[in-house]
């Protein structure tokens, strides 16, 4: 498997042909458990529905099979890991990590990183506003963070990312500026980073724009031809952006003889 590409599969198959210890971070924004809340005026609720059926068919509204953490820890050098999560999935996933280091006697140690939205969905019949987003960092003992003030902060205030979900017709894209200080305050130049829940690329954008290669995992034809598209310049409306470059693409048949590279 090389790396600076984007492949089209089923991550839980890929991530069998990466090499043991091989990857400095892996960085991902993993199908949300999502659960329907409260309503409020028609108008809202209307809004919420409608948000909840994006992300039903984008397929990542069921959450994942947490055994494929297993894989996660078998392909890094050292556990080095972002995770973006519904608040549904934050026990489970800390309890996972926990009971993994706990029986390989790894030194662990974790933070909860939010986003906080200055614009979320007014939906306050009964329930909070929808204001934050969750990632949780592991990191093993040894794993060296870099200095940088600006880097530091466990947490991005900004509103809604309206322009890149219509630039790229994501319903979770995460704002480009926090995943590159995520990616230079935890890794070198130079060092591999997977996103093996890739969606419209922007951990791919990211690696590139702070000196780091990539690999990356999309399952969806779609999103993955506008991670292709992205990568290359363009957004979803042909219009050419100023980030441009060239990488490589490859799709994989998982279920054939040949695969195909673009």
């Amino acid at each position: 498997m090389e790396v600076n590409k984007i492949y089209l599969g089923d991550c839980t198959e890929l991530i069998k042909q990466v090499p043991d210890n091989s990857i400095s971070l892996l960085y991902t924004d993993i199908p949300y458990l999502y659960q329907m809340g409260g309503g409020g005026s028609s108008d809202v609720a209307l809004r919420i529905r409608k948000n909840a059926d994006r992300l039903e068919q984008a397929n990542i509204d069921k959450g994942i099979d947490y055994n494929i953490f297993y894989e996660f820890a078998r392909v890094m050098k050292k556990i080095n890991l972002f995770i973006w999560c519904s608040k549904m999935q934050i026990l489970d996933i800390l309890n996972w990590w926990t009971d993994y280091a706990n029986r390989h006697e790894i030194s662990l140690f974790y933070e909860m990183l939010v986003w906080c939205k200055t614009n979320p969905t007014p939906a306050t019949n009964n329930t909070w506003l929808p204001d934050v987003e969750y990632c949780i960092y592991f990191r093993e003992s040894g794993v060296k963070l870099n200095d940088g003030y600006e880097h530091k902060h466990k947490y991005f205030v900004s509103g809604l990312n309206v322009l890149d979900k219509n630039d790229y017709e994501h319903p979770t894209i995460k704002p480009l500026e926090f995943v590159k200080h995520h990616i230079l305050h935890t890794t070198q130049p130079e060092d591999i980073v997977l996103d093996p829940y890739l969606g419209s690329g922007t951990t791919a954008q990211a690696c590139i724009e702070t000196g780091r290669k990539y690999i990356g995992f999309e399952i969806n034809e779609d999103y993955f031809k506008i991670a292709q598209d992205r990568l290359s310049g363009w957004n979803q409306k042909g219009e050419m952006n100023l980030f441009n470059i060239e990488p490589d693409y490859e799709q994989l048949d998982l279920f054939g003889e040949n695969d195909n590279e673009n």
